[in-house]
């Protein structure tokens, strides 16, 4: 047969095998959404719901990602066919089997069972490498190998060294390693919420949360902008990736933003910071929250509650920044005919509204598990749509949404079973404490020096991960030192999770920016370093929150208030000095002294405040009252 006849026999092969494929791989997508909801009302015992959740998106993973090229909705070769199988196999053996492992932990594996946890580790990391890149895969195979061969390391983190047969059954057919609290927490709280954003994607809330944002800011000052930091905020929220959130709302906001005056580099920067803010925004924040939540034993509303300022001081020193660089450059709002009128926005479409109500009541008033919130949450929106007959969801949109929140989860799921294992091998070689002692050792005991680099370390590493990647390793390798420290846990927990989110839009990654500055047609590194201009409130208020946790919304009630007021009026400040007008360009002394009031009010000292409170007053009431200077280009 010549070769030409066996490539068109090859490609009729394909053509035939495709749709089947695609068919498999939509209805196996769909049906771990069913399961999940069903776990959500009905509750499994932790490997019953943590082997199918697991082993089913690794076989997604498989079915849709490529070998060579990061993406989705390839056509799956027999490699990878075979390999799904392969997991699939090995996931029917462990729940299959796992209840009579009970009654002999600890002893060893068998060789076949060895052979399948160390073919199962395997191909976990080839599935984590194909979903999110080398980076995190590369921390589980180095933390595999020091399990193994710890002894050959410097003195300071050495250990004895481990079998492989201890390591492989220490994460294979038990609730430690694959099957871990991570898996847990993935399969319960974490992809109920992805799949209550998917779902109110797909029946049209997303389209509505921006026309909102559009309705309320879009014919102020600077409108547009300001369009894109509420759009964001809330599309944030449903989609749980600033990088996601820049590429769906960037596509409306940016050109908009262009479109009425401001630069493309600005306008890229404003919506890198808008988009990363989203997964500090509660009631949903990022995924992180729900391991936070694990790992302290508090409720989900303790962690919200302690978020909330912080959020709305975020996007208020945001908000303040663009309101000024409109005021610099002589901007004005959308005019109203261009805008659909809020009235008419909130009439069509107030019934998404009610899915975010009923989450938040079960969680608040009801209080309810999380996974329970979550579950009738989902179910909500396609209820509520019945509201309005002529947004009704249908079964094809309810389906798509089940198949898409599959779909966004799948880096979350294959990241978490991983990130099992190397929670499982950290806590087996003593890395934690270690890692402890030794960052305390180069802080020399001090707290600020330590809080530095803490921030330094997440950064790095939320620059190669994702941002609940990068938190997992560094709740376990630099929270418990800053604990020992005497850092409140909570506080500890966020630091480290805020800065993880951050590195985003830090250079030299910096990937949100990135796609934005594409977006916009702006210099990538010039929009990264302009974002982080932006986002400069985010850069300080972990270190406040650190030394004063009033704002976060613990202690005496007067101290909250007093601590929020203080703030509120920093991060004004704040704005004004980074942005250099305020009423005008100022003097350098003036920024100076600015910056210092800044710095005055945030810290948790009453005659410092007052003295800063007074110096800022007096320079905003000056400048505000003197005639306004000629605008000119930012």
């Amino acid at each position: 047969m010549s070769s030409s006849r066996q490539a068109a026999d090859t490609a009729a092969d394909d053509q035939n095998t495709r749709p089947l494929i695609m068919a498999l791989t939509r209805w196996l997508a769909i049906g771990l959404s069913l399961f999940q909801l069903y776990t959500g009302i009905f509750q499994l015992s932790a490997m019953n719901q943590r082997v199918p959740h697991v082993c089913v998106g690794v076989v997604l993973i498989f079915l849709i990602y490529p070998f060579r090229k990061a993406g989705r909705h390839h056509r799956a070769g027999v490699t990878s066919l075979l390999i799904a199988a392969a997991v699939a196999l090995i996931g029917a053996y462990v729940l299959l089997n796992w209840f009579r492992k009970v009654g002999v932990a600890g002893e060893a594996l068998p060789v076949h069972e060895l052979i399948m946890g160390a073919l199962l580790i395997v191909l976990l990391i080839e599935a984590a490498r194909r979903a999110v890149g080398w980076a995190f895969p590369l921390v589980a195979i180095g933390i595999l190998i020091y399990a193994h061969f710890g002894e050959f390391l410097p003195d300071l983190i050495a250990h004895k060294n481990y079998a492989w047969e201890r390591i492989i059954g220490s994460m294979f057919i038990t609730t430690d390693g694959i099957f871990g609290m991570l898996a847990g927490i993935s399969a319960t709280f974490i992809y109920l919420f992805i799949l209550f954003g998917a779902l109110l994607r797909e029946a049209g809330g997303g389209d509505f949360f921006i026309n909102l944002a559009y309705g309320l800011l879009g014919h102020v000052r600077g409108g547009p902008a300001k369009v894109a930091v509420v759009a964001s905020s809330l599309f944030g929220m449903l989609s749980g990736s600033g990088t996601a959130n820049v590429a769906g709302t960037g596509q409306i906001t940016i050109p908009l933003m262009k479109k009425t005056g401001y630069s493309p580099t600005f306008a890229g920067a404003v919506e890198t910071v808008a988009s990363a803010g989203g997964l500090l925004m509660p009631p949903i924040m990022g995924s992180a929250v729900f391991i936070i939540m694990q790992n302290l034993g508090v409720s989900y509303f303790t962690i919200i509650k302690a978020a909330s300022l912080t959020a709305v001081l975020y996007y208020l020193g945001l908000f303040i920044m663009i309101d000024l660089e409109a005021q610099k450059i002589g901007l004005k709002g959308i005019p109203r005919e261009e805008i659909i009128p809020l009235r008419e926005t909130l009439k069509d479409g107030w019934h998404f509204l009610i899915p975010l109500a009923v989450l938040i009541y079960f969680i608040v008033f009801a209080k309810v598990s999380v996974t329970r919130a979550a579950f009738w949450s989902c179910i909500s929106i396609p209820l509520t749509t019945m509201i309005r007959p002529g947004r009704r969801m249908t079964v094809r949109q309810m389906l798509k949404g089940l198949e898409s929140g599959a779909y966004t989860a799948l880096p979350v799921i294959v990241i978490l079973a991983l990130a099992g294992i190397v929670v499982g091998m950290v806590t087996l070689t003593g890395l934690g404490l270690m890692m402890s002692s030794l960052l305390i050792e180069l802080a020399h005991g001090n707290l600020f020096v330590l809080l530095v680099l803490t921030m330094v370390a997440s950064i790095i590493l939320g620059m190669g991960v994702p941002p609940v990647a990068a938190y997992i390793l560094l709740a376990i390798l630099v929270v418990p030192a800053l604990v020992r420290m005497g850092v409140y846990p909570l506080a500890a927990h966020l630091f480290v999770f805020y800065f993880s989110i951050v590195a985003g839009i830090t250079p030299p990654m910096a990937p949100d920016a990135f796609i934005a500055a594409g977006i916009s047609g702006a210099p990538m590194m010039k929009t990264a370093l302009t974002a982080c201009r932006l986002a400069i409130v985010i850069f300080i208020l972990p270190y406040i929150f650190i030394y004063n946790n009033a704002l976060l919304f613990m202690g005496p009630w007067l101290r909250i208030v007093w601590s929020a007021l203080c703030a509120l009026m920093a991060v004004y400040v704040l704005a004004g000095c980074v942005q250099n007008y305020l009423g005008g360009r100022l003097p350098v002394f003036l920024r100076l002294i600015l910056f210092i009031s800044c710095l005055a009010l945030v810290l948790p000292h009453l005659y410092a405040n007052i003295a800063g409170g007074l110096a800022a007053g007096i320079i905003t009431f000056w400048r505000l009252r003197t005639p306004k200077a000629v605008a000119v280009e930012g």
